[in-house]
C-alpha cells in the first residue's frame, strides 16, 4: 500500500514536471533524463511509469486536458456567466501553455494527439448543445455549435501567437459569434426550443438582444 502510494506520488510529480516542461518548449526541445534529474530521480522512472517519452508526452497532454474539462464542468451560475468564465479558462490555456496548446489544438498530423483533441471536443460540444435545447436532437444545432468549437479554438490560437487584439476583444468575438451561431441554427431549424437559461443569457446581453431583434425584423420581411 505504501509503494502504491509512493508511485502515485511519483507519477503525479513527473506529469507536474512534465507540464511545466512541454508548456514552454516543443515535444524535441524536452530532454527527460534533464527532467528527472531536476526531479531527483533515475530517468527510468519517466519509463517506468509512462513507457518512456512518448508515453509520457501523451499522458501528460491528457491531463491538461482533463484539467481544463475538469474546471469547465465544475463552473456554476447564470449561463453567461460561465460562458466568459469558460473562455477566460481558455485563453489561460494558450497564454500559459502555449506549446501544449498548440500541439492540442493548432491542425497537427499526430493522429495521437488529435485523438486527445478531438475526444474533448466532442464533450465540450455536447455540453453546449444540451446548455442550449436541453438535448442533442438537432443535427443542424450539433454541427453550428461544432463549428463554433472549431472556431474558439482558432482565435484563441491567433490570439496566442500575435496578441494583435486584446483579450477583452477575443471575448467579445466569442461571445458574440456564439449568440450569432445559435440564432443562425434558429433560421435554418425553426423546430429547435432554447432552454430557459439560453434565453436568459441571450436577454442579459446587449449583443444576442441586437441578434433577436434583427431576427425578428428579418422573418417579418420574409412573410
Amino acid at each position: 500500500m505504501v509503494g502504491n502510494r509512493r508511485g502515485e506520488a511519483s507519477r503525479a510529480a513527473l506529469l507536474t514536471a512534465g507540464k511545466a516542461a512541454f508548456s514552454s518548449d516543443r515535444y524535441e526541445e524536452v530532454s527527460i533524463v534533464d527532467l528527472a534529474r531536476s526531479l531527483g530521480v533515475a530517468a527510468g522512472s519517466i519509463s517506468y511509469h509512462f513507457g518512456g517519452k512518448r508515453g509520457f508526452y501523451l499522458a501528460v497532454l491528457e491531463q491538461a486536458a482533463e484539467e481544463f474539462w475538469g474546471d469547465l464542468l465544475a463552473m456554476r451560475g447564470p449561463a453567461l456567466d460561465r460562458l466568459t468564465r469558460g473562455i477566460d479558462r481558455f485563453l489561460d490555456e494558450a497564454e500559459h501553455q502555449p506549446r501544449a496548446f498548440e500541439a492540442l489544438y493548432a491542425d497537427v498530423a499526430d493522429a495521437e494527439v488529435r485523438q486527445i483533441r478531438d475526444r474533448y471536443r466532442v464533450q465540450l460540444t455536447d455540453a453546449l448543445v444540451v446548455e442550449v435545447t436541453g438535448s442533442d436532437a438537432s443535427p443542424v444545432l450539433r454541427a453550428a455549435i461544432d463549428g463554433f468549437v472549431s472556431y474558439l479554438e482558432g482565435l484563441a490560437l491567433h490570439w496566442a501567437r500575435t496578441r494583435a487584439i486584446s483579450r477583452a476583444q477575443v471575448k467579445e468575438l466569442v461571445v458574440g459569434t456564439m449568440f450569432g451561431t445559435i440564432l443562425a441554427a434558429l433560421r435554418t431549424d425553426p423546430d429547435i426550443e432554447l432552454t430557459q437559461r439560453a434565453i436568459d443569457a441571450a436577454l442579459s446581453d446587449p449583443q444576442a438582444v441586437a441578434f433577436l431583434g434583427s431576427l425578428s425584423t428579418a422573418s417579418k420581411t420574409t412573410e
